[in-house]
């Protein structure tokens, strides 16, 4: 999975966005954005001359950091002070075979800020990095993969690297207290506010800390939480999926997670007291076009009634409204069923954004799961704000790439075990992951369809996605897998980045009009097999040029988001090397060309991103596939009543009918005209219950322009 959770791709002080980048890269599960951002100085280590607090440091201290994935050390970060007051730092970590190594040089100036930089090594894709930069005498200049530029300055800003180390989050939080406002103005663009929130005392057994809580806002959709001790040095920062805390005090990190939680928590009960509008009468949408989703058609003049959580009507006739019902003018806009996001990999904070997108249900096929489980009954009860939530218990094998997330097997035993723990926790489904042995799956297929479960996922390494259906697979999760089974050359490493590597690189290569081709396709339909295709995500990876907004396919809405995540678009390509942008762009084409071959072979697709970029991308999604010729009205049927369907939630969800629960968007436009016309909802809908989709958003620091 992916997460991720963040867009995938980018880096903020040396750290993956993912969340959802993507983070996952086709499901993979990598940091998510949060969680990544949020080790804004990630072991942040000894700062010899620490400007926030005035600390003393001796020449060659060494501070020492681990960054920890799943409760398992993957990486370190160390900091020595140089006899000239700068910093040395190394920062290295390995996420399932990719991951940052990073040797930078830092100098500050009297204030705490950034004065010069010089950082090498590679990204998290494994990309060279060279990046520099210098202020002085007014005049500060940076170079990176993406931008080269030169620009005045009166005041001083802080430097944020597109390629950096975690030390930077910490020298710049100190230099944010010191300033006495908490503020900072950044370079290039963008400010952050610090504050503190919470202090307490963790013990590792043998001693106790004082460590306080700081929140760091404006970098992304959420505050940045960051953990300082008492002498100002960085004690822990992440999240669940990934965290660099102090060496030895690995044992505090749940606590600190908890406390992280709770307070994603407490920002999203503030948002869940104020936005949500209640009507103690029904609502009547009037005059609007209604798409009804079982007919694929367009019904103008109609007017959708909703009393408590359930459509009451859907009538032409005037008559048929309450007198005392609120009226909402539908004139020259367009009501559809709220829409469906089949793979997401959530977090509570994503909530707001996807009601703001207009997803008003969204399937989560692998998360912790506690998390997930307590996440669901948070929205569900309306402490948070969030979309209706299906979950998909995710399980792995064990191994070198085993996904950080969900559950792992290698026995029997366990792997049935495991499948009724999931059923018990809520889950319909199960999602099978890359590192899985394949002897286990006739076994997990069985226990899951014994209990009523569905079974996707990825391809196990040592099989092919024929394999897996022949095994009892209901759904295969990503295009790229379809690709892969012509590619048998590759099948037992797909556990590895191999598995997104050579379909960029040769997905363009397999001739879509042979029988092969078409005889899998035949079986993919003889059986109902569901494509969750997530073809967003490739298709960006392939096309997104460093430097270049117009080509990740978000220009559209890059202007709404805040500064830093505008920045970080452009950088969650694929590494480019000799001849590969001519395969990449084959490779586009092919998956487009793809998803045409399953549309008209009758192949049911369901809608989901992966975490490209959480509250923005189900649009990207559909985009493409009306782009590749499937029709609008089918298109938005993949994000309403096929993914009910699939689920076997039709009787309550993906429709507006009588009866069926009041789950709706109102959007300014028509999107049969244009799929775009979806980033023009106003009005979100679910249960009953509506929002201002706009209010929404700025809640996430978006600004989102007026419908």
């Amino acid at each position: 999975m992916c997460s991720s959770h963040f867009h995938r791709g980018s880096t903020l002080f040396g750290l993956p966005l993912s969340p959802g980048r993507h983070s996952c890269m086709a499901g993979e599960l990598p940091i998510r954005r949060r969680d990544w951002l949020s080790m804004v100085g990630a072991a942040a280590a000894y700062v010899c001359t620490s400007p926030a607090f005035a600390i003393a440091k001796r020449y060659s201290s060494v501070a020492t950091y681990d960054f920890v994935s799943s409760g398992v050390v993957k990486g370190s970060q160390q900091t020595v002070c140089l006899p000239d007051g700068s910093l040395d730092v190394r920062f290295q970590f390995i996420d399932r075979g990719r991951g940052p190594t990073l040797y930078s040089t830092i100098s500050l100036d009297d204030a705490g800020f950034i004065s010069k930089l010089r950082t090498t090594g590679y990204n998290y894709m494994r990309v060279t990095v060279d990046e520099r930069f210098v202020a002085r005498k007014g005049t500060a200049a940076w170079k990176n993969a993406a931008e080269r530029e030169t620009q005045p300055y009166s005041a001083p800003r802080f430097y944020i690297s597109m390629d950096g180390s975690p030390e930077e989050g910490a020298i710049m939080v100190r230099a944010a207290l010191r300033a006495g406002t908490a503020s900072l103005q950044l370079w290039p663009s963008g400010v952050t506010n610090v504050a503190a929130v919470r202090t307490l005392v963790v013990s590792n057994g043998r001693t106790s800390k004082h460590v306080t809580m700081y929140e760091a806002n404006g970098l992304d959709f959420t505050p940045v939480a960051l953990w300082l001790d008492d002498s100002g040095e960085l004690f822990m920062s992440g999240g669940g999926w990934g965290a660099v805390i102090r060496s030895g005090w690995s044992s505090a990190l749940p606590q600190l997670l908890d406390v992280q939680n709770e307070r994603v928590a407490e920002l999203g009960r503030q948002i869940a007291r104020t936005l949500p509008q209640r009507s103690g009468t029904a609502i009547a949408i009037t005059g609007a076009s209604l798409f009804d989703s079982e007919a694929g058609t367009l019904v103008p003049n109609t007017t959708v009634i909703f009393h408590g959580e359930r459509v009451v009507a859907v009538t032409t006739a005037e008559s048929s409204i309450p007198s005392d019902a609120r009226r909402i003018d539908g004139s020259g806009k367009t009501i559809l069923p709220g829409l469906w996001n089949m793979h997401m990999h959530l977090f509570a904070d994503f909530g707001p954004r996807l009601l703001a997108e207009g997803v008003t249900t969204i399937r989560d096929p692998g998360n912790s799961p506690d998390y997930i489980a307590k996440t669901k009954a948070q929205y569900e009860s309306g402490e948070l704000v969030g979309p209706r939530v299906i979950i998909a218990g995710l399980m792995d094998g064990t191994g070198k790439y085993t996904a950080p997330i969900g559950t792992t097997t290698s026995t029997v035993t366990e792997a049935i075990a495991q499948v009724r723990d999931w059923k018990k926790l809520g889950a319909v489904q199960i999602k099978i992951y890359s590192s899985m042995d394949p002897k286990l799956v006739p076994t997990i297929v069985k226990a899951a369809h014994s209990l009523g479960m569905r079974v996707s996922g990825h391809i196990p390494a040592g099989m092919l996605a024929q394999d897996a259906v022949h095994e009892g697979f209901d759904e295969i999760q990503h295009i790229n897998f379809l690709f892969l089974n012509f590619m048998p050359d590759t099948k037992d490493r797909t556990q590895t980045p191999i598995r997104l590597t050579a379909t960029a690189q040769r997905a363009g290569t397999v001739d879509l009009k042979s029988q092969p081709v078409k005889d899998f396709i035949a079986m993919l339909k003889a059986k109902d097999i569901v494509s969750d295709p997530t073809v967003g995500l490739f298709y960006t990876e392939t096309l997104t040029r460093t430097g270049d907004i117009a080509s990740t396919g978000f220009v559209e809405i890059a202007d709404w988001l805040p500064a830093q995540v505008t920045r970080g678009l452009t950088t969650i390509g694929l590494p480019l090397g000799p001849g590969l942008d001519a395969k990449y762009r084959a490779s586009a084409k092919a998956y487009l060309e793809m998803i045409a071959l399953l549309h008209s072979n009758g192949v049911r697709i369901v809608a989901g991103t992966d975490d490209l970029l959480p509250g923005f991308d189900l649009v990207h999604e559909l985009e493409l596939y009306a782009q590749a010729g499937i029709p609008p009205a089918q298109v938005l049927q993949a994000a309403t009543i096929v993914p009910a369907r699939v689920m076997r939630m039709d009787d309550s969800l993906g429709s507006l009918r009588p009866g069926k629960l009041a789950d709706a968007i109102i959007v300014h436009g028509n999107p049969l005209e244009s799929i775009s016309q979806l980033r023009k909802v106003g009005t979100t809908i679910k249960g009953g219950v509506m929002y201002d989709t706009r209010a929404l958003y700025a809640t996430a620091g978006v600004n989102a322009p007026p419908v």
